[in-house]
């Protein structure tokens, strides 16, 4: 409405308008809001760049993230973060911890947020020695006091590392209560790594919090059926009709030519269904032939 009415945005609006792409994964549109804060003078300022800075992460345009960030004369603490936070959450964990050198070196002081970003990028590239490392630092060097999020990221680094038995050590010492979380990191790395004994005591975590979520269940019968325990996986599905669980058919939002359409699982409802199913079995096949078998979940509803 401002662009037709040739009204020049301020930074508010860009900041709000970048904000709500960020949270749509709207790329295209944020890609333009881009142009016109160029074209309205605002290259240089710090929040809109911050919120570009979102916006591309977010995106998963990290290159575009990083040319933002470059470009940006001024840097406060939220553009840090932002960087760090969206290459971690990216699996470019080298790169966040590479970031955050950096952002020392640049005499900013890192925060909270911050270490939640280091952490994570330390579970992401398996450096578990590290990640140790730097939780000490955050409450030595910063006086920083971890809350769960913290705690959170060391579980899921110990858990991607194949580590469960630490894992599980580490939840039951640490000085905060676990939260569903964490159990649910777990049990997802217990189906990687085959590991009932961990699976059937994060479950049993999952049930305190909640005992009617169907996918915590869905997990454990993954962990069953993956090493033929073909018995547990029966007496779980019975356990589970007889509560009347229903696991919630997946869904996915793309947007195509600025049309957002929306998809669930088996989904029946587009009217180019027959073409997008076609084309879904062509690179299933393309897949295979390059050796990657798609892997299917067990069903338990």
């Amino acid at each position: 409405m401002l662009a037709e009415n040739k009204v020049k945005p301020n930074e508010a609006t860009l900041v709000m308008v970048l904000s709500a792409c960020a949270r749509l994964g709207a790329l295209v549109l944020g890609k333009w809001v881009h142009i016109q804060a160029k074209a309205n003078g605002y290259s240089g300022n710090c929040r809109v760049g911050n919120a570009l800075i979102d916006m591309y992460a977010k995106s998963g345009a990290m290159e575009s993230a990083i040319d933002v960030f470059r470009s940006m004369k001024r840097k406060d603490l939220i553009s840090w973060n932002t960087m760090i936070c969206g290459l971690a959450t990216h699996g470019h964990g080298a790169d966040a911890l590479n970031m955050f050198s950096e952002m020392k070196n640049a005499g900013e002081k890192p925060d909270s947020i911050t270490f939640i970003g280091i952490l994570s990028g330390c579970a992401h590239m398996g450096f578990v020695e590290d990640g140790f490392s730097y939780l000490k630092s955050m409450i030595d060097d910063y006086s920083i006091e971890p809350q769960i999020e913290h705690y959170g990221c060391i579980v899921d680094l110990l858990a991607r590392a194949g580590l469960l038995a630490q894992a599980v050590d580490f939840i039951v010492k640490m000085p905060k209560e676990a939260d569903a979380v964490m159990w649910a990191t777990l049990l997802a790395s217990c189906r990687v790594y085959k590991n009932v004994e961990f699976a059937e005591l994060a479950l049993e975590k999952l049930v305190e919090f909640d005992p009617k979520n169907p996918t915590n269940y869905v997990m454990l019968s993954n962990v069953y059926g993956d090493i033929g325990r073909w018995k547990d996986l029966a007496r779980l599905k019975v356990a589970t009709r007889d509560t009347g669980f229903r696991k919630l058919p997946g869904c996915s939002l793309i947007e195509v030519n600025d049309v957002v359409s929306e998809f669930y699982s088996l989904d029946e409802r587009h009217p180019d269904k027959e073409q997008i199913y076609e084309s879904l079995k062509g690179l299933t096949m393309l897949s295979r032939l390059y050796g990657n078998i798609p892997e299917g979940d067990t069903d338990i509803d």
